[in-house]
């Protein structure tokens, strides 16, 4: 089976769609596919993966993403292939896999996070911007057209094409997944880093992993932890946030809420399991994630996670592993959650519940389903 993957850039220390295509390309390699991805820009390689590279085009990111889409039709006529799977709403596409959730959903997320002021600032400016317009013209075409189907990360997303398209038909739920590192020295990185932090064999650390600290409510994770450490007088605690250069902002906020010796900020990192082995718990207050593979991640490492309803992720957790809120703005709820996971006995018991499904959130499940999933994509146009 020749099969594209279409993504805009490919770059694995960017985030989870990245690092998700460039694991789901090396196990369909493994389960006999002929792969190509197809992208403006990467830096990813590996055996048996063709990297095709279009370059950027356009002055604008809306004329970025037409000129994307017309590089990606030049490249793929004549090619022979059984399958094109792309990220983005990308017409001659047959295969929509939306990673970052449908167009219309991002925005009713992007307004959830907002006050009064700022909702009505974002609905007055929205129809301005013609990158999201033409995003939503192409994501309508797509799931409208009846040019291909929709695999969705989550029920969560499946829903979305519901409500905001009426699609019943051509739409599935190939639940997201990932890939993790053997643990062979996960027990001297743990003992290594919880020294760099300061933290006794016995303290309870929190990790934060996130790209965007507004839409992971890392200030809302401050609070709470903040809240629960001032109760619990658990001083040797520490919340750990990974991913930002200059958190100047948070660093402020840590020392407002009298947490600043307790919050650890960590710039991006390509050893982010040496922070998942000194970790016992993840916090995730995710304001809209499809599928995030932080808690996926952290799961089959038998770590158990805090996130909300807006993330697809905790759906895999009917039995524990993850304590779910219903919004970040549930600052007693999420300090409740830190109490219930700094107490070892139910943390085990959630860290057992993480590790019984450990098999099911690994990728050679996950690109079995979309192997069997690609006999009823349509023909390519």
């Amino acid at each position: 089976m020749k099969v594209a993957l279409v993504i805009e850039r490919l770059d694995t220390h960017r985030g989870g769609r990245e690092t998700s295509t460039a694991q789901a390309a090396v196990e369909l390699v493994r389960n006999g596919c002929d792969v190509t991805i197809i992208c403006q820009s990467g830096s990813w390689r590996a055996p048996g993966v063709e990297l095709c590279q279009v370059g950027v085009r356009g002055n604008s990111r809306a004329g970025r993403l037409r000129n994307f889409a017309s590089d990606v039709a030049r490249t793929i006529e004549g090619r022979g292939f059984d399958i094109v799977q792309t990220t983005l709403p990308i017409p001659r596409a047959n295969v929509y896999r939306p990673r970052g959730g449908t167009v219309p959903a991002q925005l009713q997320a992007s307004l959830r996070r907002r006050n009064a002021a700022g909702r009505l600032l974002r609905r007055i400016t929205e129809p301005l911007n013609s990158y999201r317009r033409q995003m939503a013209r192409f994501e309508r075409e797509l799931l409208t057209g009846g040019g291909a189907i929709c695999l969705c990360v989550s029920k969560m997303v499946r829903d979305e094409c519901l409500n905001y398209y009426g699609l019943e038909d051509r739409v599935e739920v190939v639940f997201n997944c990932a890939d993790v590192p053997d643990t062979q020295t996960r027990q001297d990185d743990r003992l290594r880093v919880r020294g760099e932090i300061a933290a006794g064999p016995d303290a309870p650390v929190f990790l934060t992993v996130a790209t965007n600290f507004e839409l992971k409510a890392v200030a809302q994770g401050i609070e709470a932890f903040a809240q629960w450490r001032r109760s619990s007088e658990c001083d040797g605690a520490r919340l750990v946030i990974v991913g930002r250069r200059s958190p100047d902002r948070y660093v402020k906020m840590a020392a407002d809420c009298g947490a600043s010796d307790a919050v650890v900020f960590v710039p991006p990192t390509e050893e982010i399991f040496q922070w998942y082995a000194a970790a016992d718990a993840v916090m995730l207050l995710s304001w809209y994630d499809p599928c995030s593979r932080v808690v996926l991640e952290a799961a089959r490492w038998g770590i158990p996670s805090i996130t909300t309803k807006f993330n697809g992720a905790a759906e895999a957790f009917d039995d524990g592993g993850c304590i779910v809120v219903d919004s970040p703005l549930d600052i007693r709820a999420i300090a409740a959650a830190c109490g219930m996971l700094a107490d070892p006995v139910i943390r085990d018991k959630h860290s057992q519940a993480c590790r019984n499904i450990e098999g099911y959130l690994g990728v050679e499940r996950h690109v079995k389903e979309l192997l069997d999933a690609y006999g009823r994509a349509p023909i390519i146009r």
